[in-house]
């Protein structure tokens, strides 16, 4: 008899395993949005400006205001000194939009997954956020 309920057990742990894994893959499943694992330390925003010239400032400018030398027109890319956000507000979300890109046609962005370590990405992440507004969420 232990033997039977071991294994009812086991199928149902199986097959909630499997629910989770389907509800996940689903099209348009939003992942929730991970933590910010990287301080907002001095060197941490020192590192995201560095690479945000490498990698941003083409479309977003200098300033991040969206203006850079090869921003489209329509969309423009994001402003961040206005500190409004269309695809979510928190570090997370940033990060997202970061590694995976926006969500076409609102946008040109492409994902820097491949391209970038995700330490990379964060410290981008605190480096925007002194492009903003203070009371910015994180």
């Amino acid at each position: 008899m232990r033997g039977v309920w071991t294994a009812l057990i086991l199928v149902v742990a199986v097959i909630v395993a499997a629910d989770n894994a389907v509800a996940q893959s689903k099209p348009g499943a939003k992942p929730a949005p991970p933590k910010n694992p990287v301080a907002a330390t001095a060197a941490s925003v020192k590192a995201g400006q560095q690479v945000y010239a490498q990698q941003c400032r083409h479309c977003h400018g200098v300033k991040g205001l969206g203006d850079g030398t090869l921003a489209p027109t329509n969309p423009r890319p994001r402003n961040f000194a206005e500190g409004k956000w269309q695809f979510g507000s928190t570090d997370g979300d940033l990060f997202n939009v970061i590694w995976n890109g926006a969500p076409k046609p609102k946008t040109e962005m492409k994902g820097m997954k491949g391209t970038l370590a995700e330490k990379d990405v964060w410290n981008i992440v605190n480096f925007i956020r002194t492009l903003g507004p203070k009371t910015a969420p994180r």
